[in-house]
């Protein structure tokens, strides 16, 4: 089994890295490309991230992918894939966008495409690092909540804002679920989807966990999850 997931983990960092090589070479990335699996429309890039991922990881497993869907590859594992988290944002010049990799019961890799910053987790344990650099380690920790979504959900921003507690909305799900490890609480409120959250549900899947039909709330401190799960219930 070590070495399964270490094989695995330098396979997803390897594909991570193709991808960062495809943002500068590959031309027409915005392109749209129809709506894939999951819902969302499906830009050239994700199609791009989406064959790299396929053609290095199919040898680990099966393939369940928010833009093709399930590829079987005839194995008895799955390995849940979102080939670019944060579409949006990379198509907006907006530098917060990532991968987001998780092999079934096995190990999980989320990469921060635009910075390098990578988590991973599996038998032995989670790891912090860049793929470039020293990773930069935040000061302050636990000062302020990631709010994915938080532009559909004005009522619970009224709520924060009433408790003065500071917020930021990246707009990267499964990044914000992983950097939530150094934050007060990451929050999601909208249509929850497995390819946002299987790798960093199993990266931090020793923090504090609130999941309902449409909301999760995510803490590294259980009485920072109850008092944000409290004041969204208000």
């Amino acid at each position: 089994m070590n070495n399964l997931s270490t094989y695995f983990i330098d396979a997803a960092l390897c594909s991570s890295l193709k991808i960062i090589r495809a943002l500068y070479e590959e031309l027409n990335l915005f392109e749209e490309k129809g709506i894939g699996f999951g819902g969302d429309r499906s830009l050239n890039i994700d199609l791009i991230a989406e064959k790299i991922l396929v053609e290095k990881l199919s040898e680990f497993g099966n393939i369940l992918s928010e833009e093709a869907g399930f590829i079987d590859n005839g194995k008895d594992k799955t390995i849940i894939i979102d080939p670019i988290d944060g579409s949006y944002n990379v198509s907006n010049n907006i530098p917060y966008f990532g991968t987001s990799i998780y092999f079934e019961d096995v190990a999980s890799v989320v990469v921060n495409l635009s910075n390098g910053d990578y988590f991973i987790r599996d038998e032995n344990g989670k790891k912090f690092d860049n793929l470039f650099r020293k990773p930069y380690n935040a000061t302050f920790k636990h000062d302020v909540i990631l709010f994915e979504k938080a532009y559909q959900n004005p009522d619970i921003v009224a709520k924060l804002n009433k408790y003065n507690l500071k917020f930021r909305a990246p707009g990267a799900l499964s990044l914000s679920l992983c950097y939530g490890e150094s934050s007060k609480a990451v929050i999601y409120k909208g249509e929850i989807r497995e390819f946002d959250i299987a790798a960093a549900k199993f990266y931090n899947k020793d923090c504090f966990w609130h999941f309902e039909d449409d909301l999760i709330v995510m803490s590294p401190k259980y009485e920072y999850l109850e008092q944000i799960v409290n004041i969204i219930k208000e």
